[in-house]
Parts: structure tokens; sequence; C-alpha cells
């Protein structure tokens, strides 16, 4: 989990992410929105819907999955962005190292990451 600094919790600053956000995508599975926020810190938030699977349990092991690869790349995410992130199909069985590399590479093609 990140930082309750770190994480974006209200629905009017999520939903300002997604209408002014750039998006970038990955293989399909996820998606990131990112927009600039003028904040000292960055901010995130992983949306799992119910598309991809009607149990809670599901959807929260797939939340804290991409919330741990997130925190992995924190520190190459530059200061004052609003970042969601996505995911769109069941992403369970792929390896963990595949899943950070998706969400990297979403990042970047959001323009948050210049790795």
């Amino acid at each position: 989990m990140l930082a309750a600094r770190n994480r974006l919790r209200k629905p009017y600053e999520i939903a300002r992410v997604y209408k002014r956000g750039v998006y970038g995508s990955a293989g399909g599975y996820l998606s990131v929105k990112a927009a600039a926020s003028g904040r000292s810190e960055s901010r995130a938030v992983v949306v799992v819907g119910k598309k991809v699977d009607k149990r809670a349990v599901v959807r929260n092991r797939i939340r804290r999955q991409l919330a741990s690869g997130l925190r992995e790349l924190w520190a190459t995410v530059p200061t004052g962005y609003d970042i969601v992130i996505s995911v769109h199909s069941d992403i369970r069985s792929l390896p963990t190292a595949q899943t950070r590399q998706l969400l990297q590479e979403a990042l970047r093609r959001a323009r948050v990451l210049a790795v």
C-alpha cells in the first residue's frame, strides 16, 4: 500500500484525472490516466471494476498486486501528478514480473515515467 499522503481518494479528484489526464495503456490489461496536480507529492489510485471479477476478494487481490508494483516504481515517479490505474481484465494469472512490466509500460506511455 502507498502512504496515505500518496493515495488519491476523493471521487471528484479521480473524475478530474479521468477527464483531463494523459492516457497510456499496456497489453489491454490495464491503462493509466495521469494529470498534473501542482502538488508537492504525487498521488495514485488503483481502480478494479466489477467487469474484471464480481468477487471483491479477487478485485482486492489485483489491487494489492498493482499497488505493490507501483510502490516499487514510486521513487521514479516525478512529483506533482495524480495517477489513476484502471484494470480491464483479470491479471491474477500473470507472473509478478510481467505485471510490473505492464504497469511500467503504461506509466511510460502516459508520460509519467521517462524510463
